[in-house]
């Protein structure tokens, strides 16, 4: 019963489930009482068996809450990051020079064809 895997652990709680049944008919069958049935050892094991099996799905559950959380979170914080990064700023300078060079290159342009 090493299985982390919720559907396999889901089909073991079934198939115990069964089992219980099976067996719990079986002992009634027999003509066995209440107080006979639960002191039965098979039984005891049985019903073990079922509550582990309950306990890991409960944790695989609660693993995957933790898992998707943290995805959640990890979305909002490079979001956050995102927005407080400042943006790229040109400087005056840069911009003006930009804006010369490509008056200067319109104009030997526009004098090469003649």
């Amino acid at each position: 019963m090493g299985s982390q895997q919720k559907e396999t652990r889901q089909l073991q709680k079934e198939q115990l489930a069964a089992m219980i049944e099976k067996r719990t008919a079986l002992l009634t069958s027999q003509g066995k009482t209440g107080m006979a049935i639960t002191r039965d050892p098979s039984l005891k094991k049985l019903r073990g068996d079922l509550k582990r099996t309950k306990a890991a799905i409960a944790s695989i559950e609660k693993r995957a809450k933790i898992v998707e959380a943290a995805g959640q979170q990890k979305i909002v914080n490079e979001e956050k990051r995102a927005a407080a990064r400042p943006k790229k700023k040109k400087n005056k300078a840069e911009e003006v020079a930009a804006a010369g060079d490509k008056k200067k290159k319109k104009e030997k342009k526009e004098k090469q064809p003649e």
